[in-house]
């Protein structure tokens, strides 16, 4: 600011001189911060390991990218109620099947035991998507059949699949046998896995009520899938997982998204 210019200035215009010179001024200050927590940022997601989860994939990334952006990089996120029942539910179905012959599940499946008591979390060593950025997996399995010279997993859902969707979990169990196979030293490893399926538990009718005990019967469907050996697919969808994540600063909002559109109200 010119000093003798700004004395010749009335009062008044003195006051919006140095009002306006501020604003200026503290516009280029406020840019020079946006660009530099850019900066930061762009520095943070070039050193993240970002960890995926295969339950994640079938609704995750499918569904609002916004959300699943969050999720990943700003660590938001808004969890939904799980009903406690479907926990329930899952104990019961582990409980049966645990010791009990492949035969059990599919009539058709290769002879095995049924593997239904590690509670453990898995985890896989670093691994690096086509572009060579690492990335870890993590997630937990119903169970596994354990064959003679193989193994195959078994997701229980508590639900009535359509069939003509079931390709919509397909990549969440190749994601179980990915992540399996490349497991770190402290998780269980399974290899070969030459199976994957969904066994899904409908509730059908009340049998029989006898005092406090309810006997009710469950239908029950096998949707086998067929397993990509050498895992192509897995890497190539991590791949453009994270070329969305890593490109994008600020991805829209899903017209479709439910929680989207109630934070975009409140705005």
């Amino acid at each position: 600011m010119n000093l003798m210019k700004f004395i010749k200035l009335t009062p008044l215009e003195q006051v919006e001189k140095a009002r306006r010179e501020t604003y200026i001024s503290l516009k280029k200050h406020e840019k020079r911060i946006i660009e530099k927590m850019n900066k930061v940022k762009k520095d943070i997601k070039k050193n993240l390991i970002i960890n995926f989860s295969p339950s994640e994939f079938a609704f995750g990334f499918e569904g609002c990218k916004k959300c699943y952006y969050d999720k990943k990089i700003n660590k938001l996120e808004l969890k939904s109620f799980f009903p406690p029942i479907f926990n329930t539910f899952d104990r019961i179905q582990k409980r049966f099947f645990h010791g009990k012959s492949s035969k059990e599940v599919d009539k058709n499946l290769e002879e095995g035991t049924i593997v239904a008591d590690y509670e453990r979390i898995i985890r896989t060593k670093v691994l690096y998507d086509k572009k060579d950025r690492p990335f870890t997996m993590t997630g937990k399995i119903d169970a596994y059949i354990k064959h003679k010279d193989s193994f195959s997993v078994i997701d229980f859902k508590t639900t009535n699949i359509n069939p003509n969707k079931i390709n919509t979990y397909e990549t969440q169990l190749q994601s179980y046998a990915f992540m399996l196979e490349n497991s770190d030293e402290k998780s269980l490893k399974l290899s070969p896995i030459k199976g994957l399926g969904i066994l899904c538990f409908e509730p059908n009718n009340i049998t029989n009520k006898n005092s406090d005990l309810v006997k009710m019967d469950w239908d029950t469907k096998w949707y086998p899938i067929d397993v990509i050996v050498d895992h192509k697919k897995i890497i190539d969808y991590v791949t453009i997982i994270q070329d969305f994540l890593f490109e994008n600063e600020n991805p829209q909002s899903s017209n479709n998204c439910n929680i989207c559109n109630f934070f975009n109200e409140k705005k």
